[in-house]
């Protein structure tokens, strides 16, 4: 892909709630604080990798429950329930405030970034609750990409490879515990640049890390994976 540039995005970096809408959420404060309400971890990861990789990063501090940065605008799970009956002037304003406001932002760079550089790396940070419905998943360290594209396929296999080198008592997979395939902002973005101008990946964090000795390693190894020339 020649010189490539890394950007590092997250979508789900806080669950934060703006004032005019905090009627909304009156007693949610724990759905809020739990994996619904964010991705807990992926803006610290997120903040380590970029500083330390000298790339640019763009951070979604509003609650998904509010509107789902990481959904397109026909996808049902735009608004959750606490939001979805808005009336629709209101549900715009959500959609341009920080919807469509964070996502320009971060294509604004990647139209700066290709001015220099031959392709963009996006890595959208994530993290994923360890146990859902009552079955624990076995992965650390997921790495999702549309397969279907092979410069996608390729890179994941290699990012994979560079990753478990790194940290090898973790398990890193590919395409789990998502589909990179699925509605998001990365997929968005593969309809707006060509293959050899723009590789998506959604890097998924296992929550369980977060807080401990083991969330260290996880930023280390990802700097060092994300550093080396794939």
């Amino acid at each position: 892909m020649g010189k490539s540039k890394i950007i590092i995005s997250c979508e789900h970096a806080g669950n934060y709630i703006p004032k005019l809408y905090s009627h909304l959420f009156e007693g949610k404060d724990e759905i809020l604080a739990s994996h619904r309400g964010w991705d807990m971890g992926s803006i610290e990861l997120g903040k380590y990798v970029a500083r330390h990789l000298e790339a640019p990063f763009f951070f979604q501090k509003v609650s998904r429950l509010l509107v789902e940065a990481n959904r397109s605008l026909d996808n049902v799970e735009l608004f959750s329930e606490f939001t979805a009956q808005l009336p629709q002037k209101q549900k715009q304003q959500l959609i341009d405030s920080y919807h469509l406001a964070y996502r320009q932002s971060v294509i604004t760079e990647i139209d700066k970034a290709l001015t220099s550089f031959d392709s963009v790396i996006h890595i959208s940070m994530h993290s994923f609750t360890p146990v859902l419905n009552g079955v624990e998943r076995s992965v650390d360290i997921g790495v999702l990409v549309d397969e279907s594209i092979e410069e996608e396929a390729k890179y994941a296999n290699e990012l994979k490879d560079k990753i478990s080198e790194a940290i090898p008592e973790m398990l890193t997979m590919i395409n789990l515990p998502y589909n990179g395939a699925d509605d998001g902002f990365t997929t968005y973005l593969r309809n707006q640049y060509s293959p050899d101008k723009y590789l998506g990946v959604e890097l998924e964090i296992n929550q369980k890390f977060v807080g401990t000795a083991q969330m260290e390693v996880l930023k280390r190894g990802l700097v060092k994976a994300l550093g080396n020339d794939l």
